[in-house]
């Protein structure tokens, strides 16, 4: 019996659902260098773990933007006291 490969796990030259497969026959005889072996979990959290720095960034930004309108708006407060 030979395992026959899903289409959907050959490589794309665009990683979407519209890319043109790279090499249909070599991967559906089971050539590893053109099938896609991660699974839908290891994708989304390599993604993810790419934009955690940028959201941290930019969570740190806020804060800091925050914390000066709070001091300025004491600075405010104390000058009409």
């Amino acid at each position: 019996l030979e395992t026959a490969t899903p289409e959907a796990c050959c490589q794309r030259e665009l990683q979407s659902r519209e890319g043109m497969i790279v090499n249909k026959e070599a991967c559906l005889t089971g050539i590893e260098r053109f099938q896609n072996r991660q699974g839908c979990y290891t994708v989304i959290l390599n993604s993810f773990e790419t934009y955690v720095y940028l959201a941290g960034a930019l969570a740190i930004g806020v804060l800091a933007i925050e914390l000066f309108a709070m001091i300025f708006a004491m600075c405010l407060f104390r000058g009409i006291q």
